[in-house]
């Protein structure tokens, strides 16, 4: 028999209040992002809703609630496994789009990536490193910023101001000379 609506908000409310902390310290102990744990907090406390009734009397919800959590992280987890795979694959597809199909395109390609190193020759020491943190380890801005003392946002302008540089550069190697 269903429990009448106010009972039944009154005992959501009460493991709302008594878990909530402890539900989101646990699916960040799972490790699950920051930045998406409140989300997953908020699926267990949606999915207790929908099944208030099927929490079993013997059971201290908290427990009830960590197997919620449990089974939302593996999800998760599963979701940015595919997530990241689909990500690599497009960018393989992209790869392959712009792959040079014939020889003329092939030393045009080589001609362009002996510019480039010609031209990165040409930056400062310091521009380098944070060219080789950014695009050949995939550091993130933030991360760029903490080694160089800076902020993440410089970072992000530097860099924007270096692939212009870069590209002004490689174009002017590639124009023919008169």
């Amino acid at each position: 028999m269903p429990e009448p609506n106010a009972d039944r908000e009154a005992r959501f409310a009460e493991i709302l209040e008594s878990t909530q902390t402890h539900i989101r310290a646990y699916v960040a102990g799972m490790g699950v992002p920051t930045v998406d744990v409140d989300d997953i907090a908020q699926e267990v406390f949606m999915e207790v809703y929908r099944n208030l009734e099927g929490i079993p009397p013997d059971v201290p919800p908290i427990r009830w609630l960590k197997g919620i959590a449990k089974n939302l992280c593996l999800n998760y987890f599963r979701r940015e496994s595919r997530r990241k795979l689909r990500m690599k694959m497009e960018a393989l597809a992209e790869v392959l789009d712009n792959t040079p199909a014939t020889f003329d395109e092939i030393e045009a390609y080589e001609d362009a990536i002996k510019a480039l190193n010609g031209c990165l020759q040409q930056l400062s020491e310091k521009n380098r490193q944070m060219l080789t943190m950014r695009y050949k380890e995939g550091q993130t801005s933030e991360s760029i910023a903490g080694h160089f003392e800076t902020t993440a946002e410089a970072v992000r302008i530097t860099l924007f101001r270096l692939r212009s540089k870069l590209k002004d550069c490689v174009t002017k190697s590639l124009e023919p000379q008169r």
